[in-house]
């Protein structure tokens, strides 16, 4: 089995790069609100942003599909979304309730998929969640693009900021109804309840004390 492939390289790369050097260009750099800067920086989180696409792209065009790829993609991709929201709040891009919010959602639908998993249902990722993935990560861009935040709220592109923002939360919201609706379809279907699955979630630590939910 091959693991050291084109396609893997740029999964770590998102998920070193993201935590370590992204946040601290941000922190440092984006205070000074220059326009040039914040190109620079902007371009440099879609670049980290598209290797997320193309991760998959090429393990499905070149059949390097692998397991350690498939566990290391969304916990790339959470440290990417993550990182960035955490250095925004602490310039003071983003009020620090919608990243509760944002981050909030994102542990709901995990708890949700995770459940899932250990009934034998499945949750597949929504249309509406790819949708709200997109709309998050192009808010974020334009966020460290917009160095007119101190302008004022009636400012063009801090009206193009919140746009996205509402957007953003408004997606978050819908699409983690949608995830509990298919979860709750699942289990009516499967003829389960909250009380049939509720053993099974207790026992688990009891089986092996280790064997702690891989993201």
């Amino acid at each position: 089995m091959q693991i050291f492939t084109f396609a893997n390289a740029l999964t770590l790369a998102r998920l070193i790069l993201s935590p370590l050097m992204l946040p601290l260009l941000l922190v440092y750099f984006l205070p000074y609100n220059s326009l040039i800067i914040n190109i620079v920086l902007t371009i440099l989180f879609i670049l980290l942003s598209l290797t997320d696409f193309f991760d998959g792209y090429f393990a499905r065009r070149f059949r390097q599909v692998t397991s350690i790829g498939k566990q290391l993609d969304p916990i790339a991709d959470k440290f990417l979304s993550y990182s960035t929201l955490i250095a925004l709040l602490t310039v003071q891009k983003i009020f620090f309730y919608w990243v509760i919010i944002l981050v909030g959602r994102d542990f709901f639908v995990m708890g949700l998929r995770a459940i899932a998993q250990d009934n034998g249902l499945k949750v597949p990722v929504s249309f509406l969640s790819k949708i709200r993935t997109m709309a998050m990560m192009a808010f974020m861009a334009f966020s460290i693009l917009n160095p007119y935040q101190s302008k004022g709220v009636a400012h063009t592109w801090n009206l193009i900021e919140m746009a996205l923002l509402g957007a953003v939360l408004l997606l978050s919201i819908l699409s983690a109804k949608a995830y509990y609706d298919q979860f709750m379809t699942e289990m009516v279907a499967a003829g389960k309840t909250v009380d049939s699955i509720e053993p099974e979630l207790h026992e688990k630590p009891e089986q092996n004390e280790w064997d702690e939910d891989k993201l």
